[in-house]
């Protein structure tokens, strides 16, 4: 026995979802598969999170699309019937409401990818929500962030005003100590990441020397480096800062230990744009 025509549509309007639903599904878990893979090769992993990023966005279009399509097709059955009910106004209302946040987030979703402010695996401060951490998904709707501490934060494409990601993915501080010292300073700076509280608070690189030089007789100036997670800059900040203080006596650290970050490029590029009279 034939459905009615009105049945029938819906029947593969159904079908249609459940299909872009588990195709989705599929396209999401190979996405997974790749995120589990570590390459050496800082191009490699470029490559690798372009790609990650293009299937989770496919992923999460392909059911919005079809929900869509299939709102156009079961639109004359959907608004004749509610036209029959005296409805359609208050229908056409809610649908236009809806529609309007939607294709906000949408559009705003597309120009973020369009412009490649951030991909899938890239470290992210979206403002003006603060919410920061790795990026886990990127649809055309919504950005989801989980945080270090394993909490998703879901936010909307179109409340994204701002996305601020580290080039390296991590914060690379220097460490600057002037001492009378340099042999003493070495062994301070470098114990400090033997003695980094222990679990996940801990250097992504551990304080090393890059430089010694003497500056004038007596005075040694130590350079280290120092490589942390984002969000764990007070490791460097502080706690580096505190350690040196007091492993060194006041006679051998001649003045208070300088920590900074900055990026040796976009110095060099600033330098080139600037004539200092």
């Amino acid at each position: 026995m034939a459905l009615p025509d009105h049945y029938e549509r819906l029947l593969w309007g159904v079908l249609a979802i459940a299909i872009a639903v588990a195709l989705s599904r599929v396209l999401k878990f190979v996405a997974a598969r790749l995120a589990d893979l570590q390459p050496d090769e800082e191009v490699e992993l470029a490559r690798l999170r372009r790609r990650e990023t293009a299937i989770v966005l496919v992923a999460n279009t392909i059911p919005y699309t079809t929900a869509i399509i299939v709102l156009i097709v079961l639109s004359s059955l959907f608004l004749s019937t509610a036209a029959t009910l005296g409805g359609s106004a208050f229908l056409g209302i809610i649908i236009g409401f809806t529609a309007q946040r939607f294709l906000m987030d949408v559009v705003a979703g597309a120009l973020i990818a369009f412009e490649r402010w951030y991909g899938v695996g890239d470290f992210l401060m979206v403002e003006p929500s603060k919410a920061n951490g790795i990026v886990e998904q990127f649809g055309l709707r919504t950005t989801v962030i989980r945080h270090l501490n394993g909490d998703l934060a879901y936010i909307p494409n179109s409340q994204i005003i701002a996305a601020i990601r580290p080039p390296r993915g991590y914060r690379r501080y220097t460490i600057e100590v002037l001492t009378s010292d340099p042999e003493a300073a070495r062994a301070a700076l470098e114990s400090v990441g033997h003695r980094a509280p222990v679990g996940e608070a801990r250097f992504l690189r551990a304080p090393h020397v890059v430089e010694e030089r003497e500056l004038s007789e007596g005075v040694w100036l130590v350079r280290g480096r120092a490589d942390v997670t984002p969000t764990m800059e007070w490791l460097a900040e502080d706690l580096l800062v505190r350690r040196l203080t007091s492993q060194l006596s006041p006679d051998t650290l001649l003045t208070d230990p300088v920590v900074y970050t900055l990026d040796e490029a976009t110095l060099r590029r600033y330098q080139r744009r600037v004539l200092v009279r």
